[in-house]
């Protein structure tokens, strides 16, 4: 439950009673508020010849390194991939990581927070690439228009998509084409 907030007027009848010559037992007894909130109510006038809060009291928020950087992971659009085979005997269906990628994802859990999964069937060469960022890549940003002020990275590995001519000239001109727009 807690203590209940004493609100201005009463701490306002508070120091007009102190002024008119009670005792802060007396007032105590004819408002029946505690000793002690009378006491201190009394006390910050004094110091600050206001019974009104003070802006800003309180205790600022501090925040640990792990939600600094979950801040600023949230600026960055992740681009990754992974390989599974996904088999369907007698109405189950069994996914399985080949065994090249069990290594590299031991303990971890696919999750999309903010833009869309999209899987891809077959070899990926840069010109799907391409295709798969100019429907999806969009999207991403816009989930991102709320916070104008900062910049957004797309992080991306070495693989041989990412990195062709072809990819290269292509973010490079929406690279500047989504500076323009949010300007």
């Amino acid at each position: 439950m807690g203590r209940k907030a004493v609100d201005i007027a009463t701490k306002r009848t508070i120091i007009l009673l102190r002024d008119s010559g009670m005792s802060q037992y007396e007032i105590f007894r004819k408002l029946n508020i505690s000793r002690h909130c009378i006491g201190h109510t009394i006390s910050k006038f004094n110091k600050l010849h206001t019974v009104t809060t003070k802006p800003g009291a309180g205790r600022r928020s501090k925040l640990t390194d792990c939600q600094k950087l979950t801040i600023k992971l949230q600026q960055v659009i992740f681009t990754d991939e992974s390989n599974f085979e996904i088999l369907n005997r007698k109405n189950r269906i069994y996914i399985r990581r080949f065994r090249n990628d069990l290594k590299r994802f031991e303990r971890s859990q696919s999750r999309v927070h903010k833009g869309p999964i999209v899987f891809y069937n077959g070899s990926l060469h840069s010109d799907e690439y391409i295709d798969i960022l100019g429907k999806h890549l969009p999207t991403a940003f816009e989930k991102f228009v709320s916070q104008p002020s900062r910049k957004i990275l797309l992080q991306q590995d070495n693989a041989r998509p990412y990195v062709s001519n072809k990819t290269r000239k292509y973010l490079k001109k929406k690279t500047s084409s989504y500076s323009m727009a949010s300007k």
